[in-house]
């Protein structure tokens, strides 16, 4: 048992006067005599009246110390939790969303929160065990189950709210889960967060502790730019997610003070902000609102302008119209055309498309498109004879590895007159294939090479006249050239990114904006995952004697995050800090119980004083 109110035992000192009150209390009774011989009665009379007498033990004392007791223990609110024996297990979930930072609840709501679950974990009974999981971008568990407290708080003190978004609701399922998989029956979920998430309502293990205080943000929700000819222009967004106000904007072009301007922002609106005159040799914007606010986080706004990129592009052809169009859709592809008994002058190229057989020497660097190729043992492709296809499918196990490449293609009444019988090497996928699965065209991956092999050649086949066609082609560039491969792009807090290299790189490292580096192996395309520090990350590729630099920017998932109310309405009239809201199931209210006990209770007092025993 536990008691939700324990400041409620502090009115058993009631008792104190009570049996003050019968200590002090004239102990005797008034008679009518006949006679007044009796002087010794004068003495128990002068012996009643005095002020100190010895306590006796009286019915009605009984009751009315019983009545206090009883109305303490209903002020207290005491809880009944049934259980096995042993103690019972609990998981804390604790928010780590950028949101928790926000200091509407002081000194944080992260503090607060903090503060609370160790508070409940000094309140553990011997015999209990905790889990603790974190709920960050993804929910984990980082200690427990355990009943040691202080391990359990180093553990809690240690935790640190993110600067992304929170799967609350996917931290709370793995809490369910755990408690399923460890079969507890008494088991109990308590969630520290700064809001009730929708979807949880009908969770009947659930206790919500929620620190809020509904604080006033306003954040740097976009910043984006225009390269013009002589200069950039900059288009900034700020929303306001509290009353109106009045903000101060400040432009930084590469970390110099640039332009200042002053903003009305009003109550719960979002409000264009544009800047031009910017110097074209730019590479880092950034604005910033200078007042403070309940969240600081997302006050700053950033974008990278990206170096202007050129893939130098060969075709070995005869002639080829459709080809040369779909590949000049691409602004940033610089081609070059060779005939195919042709020796380049150059071989520094970042993709070679062989309208031809395919030379018996690959190029050291540069990916590859090939039509009708024949046997290459460098690749591991085996070419025997030939197929006449009927129809042409896309292969649906294809776009779970490359489900890019044959998006927005539908291959219908595609006729190829012949296609060369080929294997498929390892590394690769089929993408199309015919009624009998022979393969016509293929793409994977070999040792840092990208190559995609079609089976027929595009003269003897309808397919350029398709719609589809150029948009095969673009999903195949998009894939061997990613588009702007500079700059990798922008991705919020928490969020994992695959880094693109340029071909025959070899290595690739990663400069975060607090100066820490990351180092990888090109092959296989590496996965960035640490993208907690907001702002601009650069990028340095290093092929050869050759070296690549580019960026990307991690940012504020403001749309979930700078809102401070969303969430708290629920719990209007709470004002801020810590509150429960909700209370387990697990637990039985007993003070209703105590509080109808004392009604009976002093009826039974009233009874006795009036009437006697």
């Amino acid at each position: 048992m536990s008691f939700s109110n324990p400041w409620g035992l502090l009115a058993l000192l009631l008792i104190i006067p009570i049996v003050l009150l019968y200590i002090l209390k004239k102990q005797h009774e008034d008679r009518t005599i006949s006679s007044t011989m009796l002087w010794q009665q004068v003495v128990r009379d002068l012996q009643a009246t005095r002020p100190w007498q010895r306590l006796r033990t009286r019915l009605l004392l009984i009751l009315q110390i019983l009545a206090v007791i009883l109305f303490a223990v209903s002020l207290a609110r005491p809880t009944w939790y049934g259980g096995s024996e042993g103690g019972v297990h609990y998981i804390a979930v604790m928010d780590t969303s950028a949101r928790m930072q926000a200091r509407d609840v002081k000194p944080s709501r992260m503090e607060a929160a903090r503060n609370a679950l160790l508070d409940f974990i000094q309140s553990m009974k011997p015999g209990d065990t905790l889990t603790l999981v974190q709920a960050g971008q993804q929910p984990f568990v980082i200690a427990g189950p355990s009943g040691n407290k202080g391990a359990l708080k180093q553990a809690v003190s240690e935790i640190q709210p993110a600067n992304g978004r929170a799967d609350l609701i996917g931290a709370v399922q793995l809490a369910q889960t755990l408690l399923r998989d460890q079969s507890e029956n008494n088991g109990r979920i308590h969630v520290y967060s700064d809001h009730f998430p929708s979807g949880l309502e009908n969770q009947d293990n659930l206790v919500f502790h929620i620190a809020s205080g509904n604080g006033q943000n306003a954040a740097v929700t976009h910043v984006g730019y225009e390269i013009g000819n002589e200069s950039i222009s900059v288009l900034s967004r700020v929303a306001n997610y509290g009353l109106q106000r009045n903000i101060t904007l400040e432009l930084k072009i590469d970390g110099e003070l640039q332009n200042v301007k002053d903003v009305h922002l009003p109550a719960g609106e979002e409000v264009n902000v544009y800047w031009s005159g910017i110097p074209t040799y730019a590479r880092e914007i950034m604005v910033s609102i200078s007042e403070e606010d309940d969240l600081m986080l997302d006050n700053i706004g950033m974008a990278a302008v990206s170096e202007e990129y050129q893939a130098k592009v060969l075709m070995a052809t005869e002639r080829n119209v459709y080809l040369e169009r779909a590949l000049s859709l691409r602004e940033d592809i610089d081609l070059y055309k060779v005939n195919p008994d042709q020796t380049p002058e150059s071989t520094d190229f970042h993709l070679y498309i062989y309208d031809c057989r395919l030379p018996e020497q690959l190029p050291e660097d540069g990916h590859i498109i090939a039509f009708s190729p024949s046997s290459h043992e460098q690749i591991g492709l085996a070419v025997e004879g030939e197929i006449r296809p009927v129809i042409a499918t896309a292969n649906t196990h294809a776009r779970s590895f490359y489900p890019s490449l044959l998006q927005y293609v539908e291959p219908e009444g595609y006729q190829i007159a012949r296609a060369g019988k080929m294997n498929v090497p390892e590394g690769f996928t089929v993408l199309l294939q015919d009624e009998g699965e022979n393969p016509l065209l293929i793409a994977g991956e070999q040792e840092g090479r990208k190559i995609a092999l079609f089976a027929f050649s595009l003269h003897e086949s309808n397919l350029p006249l398709k719609a589809d066609f150029p948009i095969l082609v673009q999903n195949l560039l998009n894939w061997l050239l990613p588009p702007d491969i500079a700059f990798a792009g922008q991705i919020f807090a928490g969020e994992s990114l695959q880094l693109e290299c340029f071909p025959n790189v070899s290595r690739i490292i990663v400069t975060s904006p607090s100066g820490r580096k990351y180092d990888f192996d090109a092959y296989p395309a590496p996965v960035f995952y640490d993208t907690h520090d907001i702002g601009i990350y650069k990028i340095s590729q290093q092929a050869g004697d050759q070296t690549y630099t580019g960026s990307f920017v991690v940012s504020v998932p403001t749309h979930e995050v700078s809102d401070l109310c969303t969430g708290s309405e629920v719990y209007t009239g709470k004002g801020g800090g810590i509150f429960e809201a909700a209370a387990s199931p697990f637990g039985k209210d007993i003070w209703m119980t105590a509080g109808w006990t004392l009604l009976l209770l002093l009826l039974i007092e009233w009874q006795v004083y009036h009437h006697g025993t």
